[in-house]
């Protein structure tokens, strides 16, 4: 079994450390251990400097087909039956995002199972229909589509028109 080193986000390094980039370009030449880098700006300086330590391997974002087909195979090798349209709806509702497909169908499939869906009883059947009717309950939270500046503001701020309200509903409110 080989090890390697993960550095996610390393187009944000430098914020706070003056020399993290050249540490890691040191790393890379000295270290045995695959180095895997990953960074959401390829253009950035920062990351420019690192290119040429490095086997650069672009990847675009899935679209909604592409997860929703994913989806329904995954349904299928778990023993549930998804219908294409609503893994497709599923995945627009999620934002796309993978992780939250799944998180999704893991939902859907335990609560089918557990009698707590309409249709046939245990089994964890998804049609478009039982999809529209349950959806709020998997759709992306909005507060997790705030912008990294926006939570900031609302942690430090806090929620407006609260005052006087328990300690709960103000933790509430920034969830």
């Amino acid at each position: 079994m080989q090890r390697c080193i993960i550095m996610d986000e390393v187009d944000g390094m430098g914020a706070g450390d003056r020399s993290g980039m050249a540490e890691l370009i040191q790393m890379i030449k000295k270290s045995k251990v695959p180095i895997i880098c990953i960074c959401n700006d390829r253009s950035s300086q920062k990351v420019r400097s690192l290119t040429q330590y490095c086997m650069d391997l672009r990847y675009r974002r899935p679209t909604k087909s592409v997860i929703a087909r994913r989806a329904v195979e995954i349904g299928r090798q778990e023993g549930m039956e998804v219908e294409i349209n609503a893994a497709e709806a599923m995945a627009e509702s999620c934002g796309n995002d993978i992780r939250q497909v799944l998180n999704s169908l893991q939902m859907w499939s335990c609560k089918k199972r557990s009698g707590g869906g309409s249709g046939s009883g245990g089994s964890a059947r998804m049609t478009y229909r039982d999809l529209k009717e349950r959806q709020n309950e998997i759709n992306k939270d909005e507060v997790l589509r705030v912008s990294m500046f926006d939570a900031c503001r609302l942690i430090v701020e806090g929620s407006r028109g609260l005052s006087g309200a328990d300690s709960r509903a103000v933790t509430n409110s920034l969830f």
